[in-house]
């Protein structure tokens, strides 16, 4: 599609996918390669834009994703401002399922939206300039544009828990010594270069 319609893909890590925490002594989750290399399997991805967020490839609980969507939303949405004031109109942002929820929760301004995210839905958000929040949802989760409608939806509440929290996941086995750098903003980083 991108190349049909004449758009580049940026890879911004900061709407990747949600890892739940890691066990300990198990090794870090991974993280997607950076543009540059991922542009030797995809040529549409344009390397120029660079990440405003990293997660933690030591995961996080559900309170920690909600936290860095909303850390990244208040990066990303004065950046895209910042980096193409003439190009910014629309906006396709595409994550997985528990990402896509905390998006559409941390845009509402509702950490307890119920909300279900099946796969190739979509969602669709408008600027309402007034009022907090500043967002209103036209979409979610809307499965109509697909043959069979929405499948395989998921929510929060299928994670698994053990008194509440979020039960840990193995990491990858020889990632146990590796950094976990970059995390967090990357804006006062790249500002300051």
């Amino acid at each position: 599609m991108a190349i049909a319609l004449n758009i580049p893909i940026y890879v911004e890590h900061g709407i990747s996918e949600w890892f739940s925490p890691v066990a300990p002594g198990t090794g870090l989750h991974p993280r997607p390669e950076s543009a540059s290399a991922l542009q030797a399997y995809f040529s549409e991805i344009d390397p120029s834009w660079t990440t405003v967020w990293y997660p933690s490839r030591r995961g996080e609980d559900v309170a920690e994703i909600h936290t860095r969507i909303d850390g990244f939303l208040g990066d990303f949405i004065p950046e895209i401002k910042r980096r193409y004031p003439e190009k910014h109109s629309r906006i396709l942002l595409v994550s997985h399922a528990a990402t896509v929820i905390a998006l559409a929760r941390s845009l509402l301004g509702d950490r307890d939206l119920p909300l279900r995210v099946g796969c190739c839905s979509i969602s669709e958000f408008t600027y309402t300039r007034t009022g907090i929040p500043s967002w209103a949802a036209a979409r979610l989760a809307d499965g109509s544009h697909l043959k069979d409608g929405a499948a395989r939806d998921w929510g929060f509440e299928d994670i698994e828990t053990e008194r509440g929290r979020v039960v840990n996941d193995p990491g990858v086995s020889g990632t146990e010594d590796e950094g976990d750098e970059p995390t967090g903003s990357q804006i006062l980083l790249s500002s300051n270069l």
